[in-house]
Formats: C-alpha cells, structure tokens, sequence
C-alpha cells in the first residue's frame, strides 16, 4: 500500500516533507497528535496485546476471504453498532471543513517548531494547495481504505509504520484485515468513546497527515537508493510505537489475518 515507488501519486505527498528536507527531522518525529491525546489513549495496550495474540496460528484458509469491504455495513456491526448498544462506539464521522482547517492549522504550527517558521508556511502552503485528505485516499485506496473513519485512518499509520521497521510491503487483503483488527480495538475502547463526532475527525486526519509526512520521506529514500536513511526512517517507527503503544513492530506478523505475534 504505502511504498510502492511507481505508484504516480507519490510527487502529492512530497509535497508535504518538503520542511524535512533534513532526514533526521522526520526520523525523529514522534506521532503528532490533536490536543492531549495519546496513542495508546486510543488503542489501548491491552486492547492491543489481545487483538494480537487472539490472531496467532490464524486460519490458513483466509487469504481466500474477499480483500474488500461493504461501502455501508449492517447496523450493529463494529464500527456502525445497533442502537442502544453500550459496548461499541461508531468509528466514522461526517467531516466537517471547520475541523479539517484547524487540523492543519495545528499540524502547521507543530512542524514550524520542528522545522522553524519557514517550515511550517511550507506545510501551510502544500496543505492549501493540496487537500492532504485527498492525497492521503489517492494513496491508500487501493488497499479499500477511505476518509471518514477513524479505523481506515490508524490502520493505514500502523501499517506504514510496520513497512518501515521491517523493509516490507502489504497487499489489499492484509490493509482489510489490520482495518477491522483496529476497528474492534478503537470500538470498545472507553477512551475513544469519549471522543464527540469533531474529535474523531481531528485524530483522523491528523493520523492522515503523520502518514503522509512520514510516507514521503520513506519513499524518497527508497527512490534515490538511500538504505541508511530508509533503515533510520524504520528504526525510528520501531521507537515511536514501542514508546507510544508497547508494541515492537519487529515481532509482528502482517497476514490476511492482521497483524499477529512473529514466531
């Protein structure tokens, strides 16, 4: 999904690293999150461990199992639950273009500390010529994932961020897979429920906008042959998941199944 260099659209978030143009600066970064949220707010380290752990030794058979997904699932599965029930929280939002304006009016602000002031008018400027929501569905959408929940949005990050540390690459099957494996996550988790329709279109699209940062520095690297840049980019994603989720991207797996623990 994500690093696929012949992929034409790889230029439009290009134009998003342009302020990163040092490679140490999105090696470093951390994951840049709206207000006081954290990762692991959001996908619980329990949550994770037994989502996981639950998909070891998974069904041979499911790489038969269609890649593709319902445009607009039953009422009461995950994700768009039945009415009055307790236990799951709706993943999707209506995006309203007042939260995506200051989602990127934060980011900017965030990368012109990163980056100095210069740095971040050029993320402003990229972001108003390019609508980086657009960008970041013309990259992913191949694997199925779309705007509009906050599942599509974290497992595109996750996934990226495990090709990274591992010098790999994913297909369809295994984007759907990690999508619901995260939607079930993000569902039940109290945290998550907590956020009004807003909140879960700031923490998406700013999921989106880490992404496509940390994709065009990954796929630069890997266009111009840069293996120790590539091999720091993949190390710092080892770093900032161990630190922000207790998960070593190292010792996973990513099947038709989801992600499960390697060996």
């Amino acid at each position: 999904m994500t690093t696929r260099v012949a992929r034409p659209l790889v230029f439009v978030a290009l134009a998003l690293a342009i302020p990163l143009s040092a490679p140490a600066k999105a090696q470093e970064m951390p994951t840049v999150m709206p207000n006081n949220y954290v990762m692991s707010d959001i996908l619980n380290r329990q949550r994770v461990d037994s989502a996981i752990n639950s998909r070891r030794g998974g069904d041979a058979r499911s790489a038969q199992r269609p890649a593709s997904r319902p445009s607009a699932p039953p009422a009461g599965s995950p994700g768009h639950p039945a009415a009055g029930d307790p236990a799951l929280t709706q993943t999707t939002y209506r995006a309203s273009p007042e939260v995506s304006a200051r989602v990127r009016q934060q980011f900017a602000d965030w990368m012109g500390k990163q980056a100095g002031p210069d740095g971040g008018r050029q993320i402003a400027q990229a972001m108003a010529r390019r609508d980086p929501v657009r960008n970041w569905a013309q990259i992913v959408g191949a694997d199925g994932l779309r705007p509009g929940d906050t599942a599509d949005a974290m497992a595109s990050y996750w996934i990226l961020n495990w090709v990274m540390a591992n010098g790999a690459d994913n297909n369809r099957a295994q984007a759907q897979a990690v999508r619901e494996q995260v939607r079930r996550m993000i569902a039940s988790n109290p945290g998550y429920a907590r956020l009004n329709e807003a909140q879960r279109q700031e923490l998406s699209e700013t999921l989106m906008l880490n992404f496509l940062v940390q994709h065009a520095a990954y796929v630069d690297a890997m266009k111009r042959g840069d293996r120790a840049t590539a091999g720091q980019l993949g190390d710092a994603a080892v770093v900032r998941f161990r630190n922000e989720m207790g998960v070593d991207l190292r010792r996973l797996d990513l099947t038709d199944d989801g992600f499960i623990q390697a060996g």
